[in-house]
């Protein structure tokens, strides 16, 4: 049972993460229909608009991993750390040309700094 809630902490709170930041890009084409354009890069307030959206769920994230994880918070939030900079590298490896360069440093750099920030509320074992 602890192996599958440690699973579960790792998983869910990378998914949380997505979410919000997938379920965002609607929102912001809703607010600023022809600035946030799916294909076309959107002004720089809105990419940092984004980019804040993406810290606050990141946090959120950590925080949800250390609360979820049954022992050993610090290496859950490690295993989450290094999933999503795999994911991340990914992600800027496949998008590098589309969007500009500093989104994809900035969001690698916030990845660790608020998943520390989110999950630094409960006593790492």
């Amino acid at each position: 049972m602890k192996l599958l809630r440690s699973i579960a902490s790792v998983l869910l709170s990378y998914i949380v993460v997505y979410g919000i930041v997938m379920l965002s890009d609607p929102i912001l084409t809703h607010f600023f229909p022809t600035q946030y354009v799916r294909g076309k890069v959107p002004p720089t307030s809105l990419t940092m608009l984004s980019t804040a959206i993406y810290a606050l769920a990141t946090a959120l994230g950590g925080w949800l991993c250390v609360r979820i994880a049954p022992f050993k918070t610090g290496m859950h939030l490690l295993i989450l750390f290094v999933l999503g900079e795999i994911a991340g590298l990914w992600f800027t490896i496949m998008n590098w040309g589309a969007w500009p360069h500093w989104t994809s440093i900035a969001w690698m750099l916030i990845w660790p700094a608020f998943l520390w920030i989110g999950g630094r509320g409960r006593k790492t074992a």
